[in-house]
């Protein structure tokens, strides 16, 4: 016998999409909005919490926003500042098996927000497959 199971589907108006992911990363998360919104594509995200490299003793550069239309939250990473020290040295040991402190810090500040808002968050580029398959 099959049984079919009624479930809601809530419907995405005007999901995440991959341009702006790359955009959050490849611009805005190198910005310090101090809790601005700011647009990507015509959708308005509000900054919910920033790292910056200077408070964080490994070099960690990330900010974490939320799709204001959807309720998605999304970690943004920054990618390698060659005027950043700790970068370049996590760029190095990342030739290595060990995990880089950096990268551990990345770990933590994900696993902090995935626990306060669940299955809405979700990492952008560039660091989000490393955490993932780690």
């Amino acid at each position: 016998m099959i049984t079919i199971v009624k479930k809601r589907i809530k419907k995405l108006i005007n999901p995440t999409m991959d341009e702006d992911l790359v955009e959050l990363a490849g611009y805005h998360a190198y910005h310090l909005y101090n809790n601005n919104s700011v647009y990507v594509n015509g959708r308005k995200y509000r900054v919910i919490n920033i790292v910056d490299s200077k408070e964080d003793n490994y070099g960690l550069n990330a900010m974490t926003v939320q799709n204001i239309g959807t309720g998605e939250f999304t970690v943004v990473f920054v990618g390698t500042d060659k005027k950043q020290p700790m970068d370049l040295i996590t760029d190095i040991q990342l030739l290595n098996s060990a995990e880089p402190e950096q990268l551990k810090a990345a770990r933590t500040y994900f696993d902090r927000l995935n626990e306060k808002y669940g299955e809405n968050l979700c990492a952008a580029i560039p660091w989000a497959a490393r955490l993932q398959m780690q």
